[in-house]
Order: C-alpha cells, then structure tokens, then sequence
C-alpha cells in the first residue's frame, strides 16, 4: 500500500471513531435527566433549610499570584444562596497582593454576608503548589463536602446549594461543576466557549455510566471522608484534579456531573497564555494516565466499562494522533484541493455542526449568546486549539523524556465579573 493509501485510511479510520463518538454521546445524552433524578431522589421533599442543616459545605480556594480575580471569587461564594458555609482561601506564596486584598476584604466588606452563619478563613503559607495549597485548606476544612474552586472563577448564587442537594445521596463520592468560560470579547475566548461549552454537555454521558474521571479545579465537589480513603491531591502531578478524579475511578467510586450548579472562569486572552495552560493539561493526564495505567481495559467489576474499554482508550488514541496531526492535516487538504472532493469535506462540516449546535442548544441554560454564531464553524475554528494541542503535545513528550515538569502557570487576567 502506498504512503498516499495510508495516509487516507488513517483519516477514513479517525473520521469514522470520531463520529461514532459524537454519536454515541448525542444518543445518550438525553437520558441524563433520568441520572440526575436518581441522584437527586434523596432530597425529594426536603426544604432548603433542611439541606442546609445535613450538609456543610467548605469551599477551598488555591491561590498564588491571583489580586486580579481572587476578591470576586471569594465575594461571588459569600453572596451564595447557601448559608451553611466556609470559605477557605489559602495564599501559596505569592508576591503581589492577593493576601493583602483577601485580609482587607475580611476585615471590612465580608462582616456584611458572614452575619447568617457563613465563615471567611484565610492563610498564608509558603509556596509548595497548587496540591499543595488544596491539601493545607482542606486539613483547615470542617464541612461535610469540600468544594474546589480556581481563583479566577465565580459561582453563580445557587450553584451550591444544587450541589448540596446532590450530596444528600450518601452514595455519591464526588461530583464536578458545569465550568463556562466567561470572557467572549475575541475570537479566541469565543473558541474556548464553544469547547467548554460542548465537552460539558458530554459529560451528561460519562454520569450515565459512572465514568467521569476530570473533576476540574474550577468546581469539584467530594465528600469529605473521601480525603480520608483515599489520599489528598497528588502534590507532584501538575493536573493534580485529573489525578485525583482518575484515582476516585480506579476505587470505584461513584462520580456525578451536576449540570444545574454553574460557574464562570476566564480563560487564556493569548495564544501563549493558552499554549501554557495546554501544556500543563497534556503533561499531567499523560502522567495519569501512566499511573493509573491498570484502569485501561480493566475487568474488574468496580470499574465502568465505558470508561475503560471506550472513554480512557479513545482519549489515549486521539492523544497519540496528535504526534501525526500536522501530517494529516496537510494531506487532508493537498488531497481536496487534487481530487476537488468537497463534497465529502462539506458534508463532515455539517455533521460536526449539527452535533455540537445540539450540544450548545440542548445543554445547560446560560450559554453565550455571542459564542452561538460561530457554533456551526467550530470544527474550522477549533484547528487553533488543535495545533497548540500538537505542540503540547510534543513538549510533554520531551518534559517526560527528560523527566522535567511544568509549573504551576499564571497569565495576564482581567478577571471575571460576577453576574
């Protein structure tokens, strides 16, 4: 077979998983509500006031080098609708103002929500991480459940109390947030919206089937003997949620996605401020995936199926793709422009429109407005994030070769207004 055959059968292959996925997500998607009323079955009839009094809630917020964001953050959870509340910021270290700002906050303006019960606790310590500053807040913590949340992220008022309603379930161990991008005045934050937006909606599918294994930094929730079980945050991994989240899943441990509990982060303005975040991203679920290598086929029965011979296998193929992407791509389009096959080509920019216009359409309320335009020209946009994936990509390939890591990156940020 010549190189041009192979080249086009890798395309015809990847094509073809990649619709069979959409598919499969498209078609199972809608039954999430029949997931959620099963979550939600335990707190049927109960009051708010009655939530709140079985369920503590602290939420932890990791910070290093954040003056930008973190007073919104930490002001966003004290005008929550949840009363029974901690808020726990832990400064890691850093050298601008965020201690300063969060202890001039406490000491005026926060008086004025912490009058019905709500705490504000804040510590500085010295730099070790961002598992490190989870780990020393969560030891602070005395709720029932401990929330995770970025420091450039704001919650909208009832996002915790949905997520306490969750818990009332004693069967669930952890959950994640529907995490938006807030900033949509450039075509790069647009771009982040639709993916956030479309890989969100899919989580509905890895609920059905117990098979989320990326509980997000920006809005995890886990009961707090789950800590205890089984370990705290890995303070080596620099995707310390993805392997904490992946290491719930190998102990078989019931993980939801609460739809309905919203949060808002901003996302990187730049091209190099995005190439950071991807790199760190990539580094780490590659370092998981390592770890928890034995997940991948696993027959225990502990373990969901769709998550160990369909979720984790085909998130490793598209990874490995990546090292042949730009290859592909260049070939995809010398062969269009000989064959003039645009039919074909037209005919898959329809379909992956369709899908995720049905994703954005039919998934949470509050999407964006402005990102919805551009929805049916994702699959040419999304290439920007495709090619800073290649480079991730490639650079993890070597950081792991030379047994380097990433860091705990930061970006220029303008913050994220609460709505």
């Amino acid at each position: 077979m010549s190189e041009f055959n192979i080249l086009l059968s890798l395309i015809l292959i990847l094509s073809g998983i990649t619709a069979s996925k959409y598919l499969i997500y498209v078609l199972t998607s809608p039954f999430y509500s029949l997931n959620k009323a099963r979550f939600l079955k335990a707190s049927n009839g109960f009051l708010d006031g009655e939530v709140e009094n079985r369920v503590k809630i602290s939420v932890v917020v990791p910070a290093w080098n954040e003056e930008v964001g973190i007073i919104n953050a930490v002001r966003s959870l004290l005008q929550s609708n949840y009363k029974n509340l901690e808020v726990i910021v832990v400064d890691d270290g850093s050298i601008d103002r965020t201690y300063e700002l969060v202890e001039k906050f406490a000491k005026n303006e926060a008086r004025d929500y912490t009058y019905c019960g709500k705490k504000l606790l804040y510590f500085k310590k010295t730099n070790g991480g961002k598992g490190s500053a989870l780990n020393f807040g969560i030891k602070k913590a005395s709720g029932d459940v401990v929330v995770t949340m970025d420091a450039d992220t704001v919650f909208d008022k009832n996002a915790l109390s949905v997520v306490a309603r969750y818990f009332i379930n004693k069967k669930l161990d952890a959950a994640v947030g529907n995490v938006k991008v807030a900033n949509s005045h450039s075509l790069l934050g647009i771009i982040q919206q639709i993916e956030y937006t479309v890989g969100f909606y899919f989580k509905r599918t890895h609920s059905i089937f117990n098979s989320e294994y990326i509980i997000g930094g920006a809005f995890g929730a886990f009961r707090k003997e789950v800590f205890e079980k089984y370990g705290y945050f890995d303070e080596v991994n620099m995707t310390e949620d993805i392997e904490l989240s992946t290491r719930l899943q190998v102990n078989g441990c019931t993980i939801a996605f609460i739809e309905d509990a919203i949060a808002y982060t901003e996302g990187p303005a730049t091209i190099g401020g995005l190439a950071k975040q991807r790199l760190r991203w990539k580094k780490g679920r590659l370092d998981t995936f390592i770890k928890h290598r034995e997940l991948f086929f696993s027959k225990n029965n502990k373990h969901s199926k769709f998550l160990t011979h369909f979720l984790l296998p085909i998130t490793l193929f598209y990874e490995v793709e990546l090292i042949i992407e730009p290859f592909l791509t260049i070939f995809g389009v010398f062969y269009i422009y000989q064959t003039h096959e645009y039919k074909a080509f037209l005919i898959w920019v329809l379909f992956t429109g369709i899908i995720n216009t049905i994703a954005f359409l039919f998934g949470s309320k509050k999407n964006s407005k402005a990102a919805f335009a551009f929805v049916p020209l994702y699959f040419l946009l999304s290439y920007v994030l495709t090619f800073i994936e290649v480079y991730a990509m490639y650079t993890s390939i070597k950081l792991i070769l030379t047994k380097k890591d990433t860091k705990w990156q930061r970006w220029d940020r303008k913050g994220v207004a609460i709505s």
